[in-house]
């Protein structure tokens, strides 16, 4: 059930993307709004941004984490996703 879950999550380009922004450093939805911007992701909402994190985070993915003088900030748990289609698993790393 948990690979169906990550699967799914990814399978949005546009996720994909916020999941890359993430890899970097903790940011905000506000900083994860404006890199998108920079790198020309067209995006009217906020909130666009904030349910894609929490899709992430649904999907274990990424974790949220209290920075000091920033505020909830969203960061990812692994910079690689290793699927085994053997036994059905996810490795994070």
């Amino acid at each position: 059930m948990y690979i169906d879950k990550v699967l799914s999550t990814l399978n949005s380009k546009f996720r994909r993307e916020v999941l890359r922004i993430v890899l970097e450093e903790p940011k905000t939805v506000m900083q994860v709004f404006n890199e998108l911007r920079d790198r020309g992701v067209e995006v009217k909402y906020r909130e666009v941004v904030y349910r894609a994190l929490e899709k992430l985070l649904d999907a274990d993915l990424v974790e949220k984490e209290y920075v000091r003088g920033r505020g909830l900030c969203y960061r990812a748990k692994a910079k690689t996703i290793v699927i085994n289609l053997v036994n059905d698993s996810i490795g994070l790393h």
